[in-house]
């Protein structure tokens, strides 16, 4: 039986999810193919190489507070919240290297979700998709309004949470009859049914692309949705979910080394709580691959 891992974006409550990753690492569980969306997809980056250490998540924590990781100045220099130039540049290269042959050695698959503005529909990447800058991921990470449209392969792309925020459906249409989600909302929360954006703000910018506008007008309801698939599919037994214990009170864009270590151990106790119903859970299933 094939076995999904399932990860949520979020922004920067993403590092409750790089610390259920580092927890797995550290007792040895590992999945043959890892869904990311967003925050999700770039968290994968780390796991699927075998460097979301405790260490690592300290070193990245650290440039959080940088003016060239997410600021207002990157926003009004470049377009975009957040300097993926920097990121995947400098950080990758020079200041937290990234291990790009053990991430493209290692047996784990990735798919990186993105969304197409031209279809508004999500349309996932592979390591054969990779380049050094990882275009995908950026893609995957880029919110609308604050980010800029990422071209790829005859592709506009923007966040992939626009039109996918939790993969498991594609987990599923992949052949994934059992799935590991992580979460980054408690298990009390609801989307507002109020879109995040009014119709005529997004025809300002995506105008051109009026199926992404409907989208992102459906996203509520399509975030909803999705969070009740995998209620059902936790119910079933086909799914099993870490979530955070208690409300992440933060923003997607918060900059504060302090608090996002909070989210961060937060999300090592939490999977750590789990680990034994985890096992029970992968028992049944084919064994993971190994990291």
């Amino acid at each position: 039986m094939s076995i999904g891992l399932v990860l949520e974006g979020g922004g920067m409550r993403g590092w409750y999810t790089g610390g259920v990753l580092t927890a797995l690492s550290e007792n040895g569980i590992a999945f043959p193919v890892v869904y990311g969306i967003s925050a999700g997809a770039l968290n994968a980056l780390d796991y699927i190489s075998g460097q979301n250490t405790r260490e690592q998540a300290a070193e990245y924590i650290k440039y959080a507070a940088d003016e060239r990781y997410v600021s207002v100045n990157n926003l009004r220099r470049t377009g975009s919240i957040f300097d993926f130039d920097f990121m995947f540049g400098e950080m990758y290269h020079r200041l937290v290297p990234f291990d790009y042959g053990a991430f493209f050695r290692s047996p784990i698959e990735l798919k990186a979700g993105a969304t197409d503005l031209k279809t508004g529909e999500a349309v996932f990447f592979g390591k054969a998709d990779m380049d050094e800058n990882f275009t995908p991921v950026r893609a995957s990470c880029s919110l609308p309004m604050v980010c800029n449209t990422v071209s790829f392969r005859g592709h506009e792309l923007l966040d992939g949470g626009c039109a996918m925020p939790i993969p498991v459906e594609r987990s599923i249409f992949d052949g994934n009859q059992k799935n590991v989600i992580v979460l980054t909302r408690d298990a009390s929360y609801r989307k507002s049914a109020r879109p995040e954006f009014p119709r005529a703000v997004l025809h300002v910018r995506y105008g051109a692309y009026p199926r992404f506008i409907e989208a992102m007008m459906r996203r509520p309801e399509t975030y909803n949705s999705e969070l009740e698939v995998c209620r059902r599919l936790e119910r079933e037994g086909r799914a099993f979910v870490i979530r955070p214990s208690v409300p992440l009170v933060t923003s997607r864009y918060e900059k504060h080394p302090e608090k996002l270590h909070r989210i961060y151990e937060l999300g090592i106790r939490d999977c750590e709580a789990k680990l034994g119903a985890l096992r029970e859970f992968l028992r049944g299933g084919e064994s993971p691959a190994k990291n």
